[in-house]
């Protein structure tokens, strides 16, 4: 492959472009995800309310939240980028603000709701989108740096919100958080470029076939793509990306979610409880840390090889990571865990929008998209209900879990590999 196809000079205005859509990554993982760390045990002993009741709103809004990245989606094509993310964040920063005003569970569930589906127009719709028109080329290497804003998320925000709360208490600490939001949105007006031609930059930083380019970005604003919804439903590549990827998906959250409560339960009888959970959450920092060289790793490595085997061996490395945390209580392994589960934070987010972006082309990317990561998003929502099932039934062993999140893992990689090799959107 050309060197310049992996090579990492995306030109100012590209690496600010790489930048912004990192930070879009980051206060989406941090208040929709990250978040779900803090909220349920914070505002329980805050107002005496059930925490677990509170956790399990996360599903339900969730589940909403999915057909707000559907929404989101079509309106992407009408509106573009800039206006959508910065409108998008200005809300979510307003509604995160208000969240910590609560008074009772029931507004607890609407506020957690409200930001959760607005924050699905910048982070999982408007990212991709910006990526893919900056970048039609060199899609996989600038998601690469690009999601790095993700793992950064798990290894910062918590410690962040945690603090803020100390020192300001929730409902300060909520204003703060969000007014930054507002500020980023307003500055997406004047800072977001939906095209390079708009600042005489260059798709992927290359001069070469500039005026077709500039044709082509012409033609962008006025195009309408055939690829409706009617007829998505119908496609078979649309559905193979969105299961598969959504099976994908829903082993990394259900390994991630309970990496800690694993280690815990592994290294609780040595060395006790409290101890045995501050080591975990250290080993979770590592794992973050880990994943922002992997965001640029499976970047990498979907520009080197390819798309389709590059999520063939994300998926591979996740198997690898389960059978390691089910023989975690040898040590070694336990660390050699840390380095897989790490690797693979920051993957999906890369490798899921380059597919869709490789089989539907760049004019008809956001029509696919915006069904593409909503219905994979929804199915990944499962790996809670499996965890919890699967761990009541094994009496708190997690090898039943990991098992079936293997067959998971294999099935949503089949499903990948049968995805079409041909671009089939308007080249």
């Amino acid at each position: 492959m050309n060197k310049e196809m992996t090579n990492s000079n995306f030109g100012k205005w590209g690496w600010s472009m790489i930048l912004y859509t990192a930070l879009l990554y980051y206060f989406w993982s941090g208040i929709g995800s990250d978040g779900l760390n803090l909220y349920p045990t914070a505002f329980a002993a805050m107002h005496g309310w059930d925490s677990n009741q509170l956790l399990g709103f996360a599903t339900p809004a969730g589940i909403i939240a999915v057909f707000g990245g559907i929404l989101f989606g079509r309106m992407l094509m009408k509106t573009g980028v800039k206006k959508m993310s910065g409108f998008a964040l200005i809300v979510t920063g307003i509604l995160y603000a208000v969240f910590g005003f609560v008074n009772s569970p029931v507004m607890y569930l609407v506020c957690l709701t409200a930001f959760v589906f607005v924050s699905m127009a910048f982070g999982l719709i408007c990212t991709a989108a910006l990526m893919g028109n900056w970048f039609p080329r060199k899609k996989g290497i600038a998601l690469g740096w690009a999601t790095m804003g993700a793992p950064i998320c798990t290894a910062t925000f918590v410690a962040i919100m945690s603090a803020l709360y100390g020192m300001l208490g929730i409902s300060r600490a909520h204003v703060v958080m969000g007014a930054v939001m507002v500020v980023l949105g307003i500055v997406s007006f004047f800072w977001v470029k939906d095209y390079p031609a708009e600042v005489g930059a260059y798709p992927d930083n290359l001069p070469d076939g500039a005026e077709a380019y500039k044709a082509q970005m012409d033609e962008m604003q006025s195009y309408k793509s055939p690829f409706t919804v009617s007829r998505l439903l119908k496609d078979k590549d649309m559905w193979l990306i969105s299961v598969g990827f959504g099976m994908l998906w829903m082993v990394t959250v259900g390994v991630v979610s309970q990496f800690v409560p694993r280690m815990v339960s592994v290294m609780a009888p040595s060395i006790g409880p409290e101890a045995a959970q501050g080591k975990a959450l250290l080993m979770l920092t590592i794992a973050a840390v880990v994943g922002i060289a992997g965001s640029y790793f499976w970047g990498w490595l979907d520009q080197k090889i390819g798309t389709k085997p590059a999520s063939a061996v994300y998926s591979l490395s996740y198997i690898a990571a389960l059978l390691l945390l089910i023989f975690a209580k040898v040590e070694i392994l336990t660390y050699v865990a840390i380095i897989f589960v790490g690797l693979g934070i920051g993957g999906l987010l890369n490798l899921m929008p380059s597919l869709v972006i490789s089989v539907y082309g760049r004019k008809d990317f956001a029509a696919a998209n915006a069904l593409v990561s909503p219905i994979a998003s929804l199915i990944q929502k499962g790996a809670f209900i499996i965890m919890a099932v699967a761990l009541a039934a094994s009496g708190g062993d997690y090898t039943m879990p990991y098992l079936i999140f293997i067959g998971i893992d294999v099935i949503g990689l089949v499903l990948l590999l049968m995805v079409t090799n041909e671009c089939k959107g308007t080249k």
